[in-house]
C-alpha cells in the first residue's frame, strides 16, 4: 500500500518492521512499516488485511495489491484455462472473468510484485546453518561467498 493512501485512511497505525522487501532486479527496499486488519471489501465479501507500506508513487489503476496470504484466506481457485478467479467465503462463492478485469500499467517498466524477506531470518540462518560453496552456488547466493570460497569454486 503506498504511504500516501495509508495516511488519507483513518485510524490506521503504523507499525515499524525490519523486512525487507526484493524486487525483480535483486535489490532491497525497505517498507516504510506495516498496517494490520485493514478491512478490504471485494464484491460482496469483507476480508481484514494486513499491507505492507511503502514509499511509493500510487497507482490509479492498481491502487492495492492483495497477494498470495490474501487469496489463502479468501479461499481463492484460479482457472487458467477459462479465465475465471473464485473467491469463496463459507458457502457463498464470487466469480470474476480475469480476461475482463485485466488491465495493463502505463508504464511498460513497472514490477508490481514484491517477495518478502525477513532479513534478520536470512542471517541468523546462514550463520547457523553451514552451506557448502557449492550449495551456495547452486541457491544464486554467490554474494556470500569470501574470497576463499571463490578460489575453491573457480579451481573447479
Amino acid at each position: 500500500m503506498p504511504l500516501s493512501m495509508c495516511r488519507t485512511i483513518q485510524g490506521l497505525e503504523i507499525k515499524p518492521t525490519r523486512m525487507a522487501l526484493q524486487l525483480a532486479d535483486r535489490s532491497l527496499k525497505y517498507p516504510y512499516g506495516v498496517v494490520e486488519d485493514v478491512l478490504v471489501k471485494v464484491d460482496k465479501f469483507v476480508f481484514p488485511v494486513d499491507f505492507i507500506v511503502m514509499e511509493m508513487e500510487g497507482n490509479s489503476d492498481v491502487p492495492l495489491i492483495l497477494g498470495r496470504p490474501f487469496m489463502k484466506t479468501a479461499r481463492v481457485l484460479i482457472d487458467v484455462e477459462n479465465g475465471k478467479l473464485k473467491m469463496r467465503v463459507d458457502d457463498e462463492e464470487v466469480t470474476f472473468d480475469v480476461s475482463k478485469a485485466m488491465t495493463y500499467p502505463n508504464d511498460d517498466k513497472a514490477c508490481f510484485q514484491f517477495d518478502e524477506l525477513d532479513e534478520v531470518c536470512m542471517v541468523q540462518e546462514r550463520m547457523v546453518r553451514n552451506i557448502s560453496p557449492l550449495e551456495k552456488t547452486l541457491i544464486d547466493a554467490c554474494e556470500d561467498l569470501d574470497e576463499e570460497e571463490e578460489k575453491l569454486i573457480d579451481e573447479c
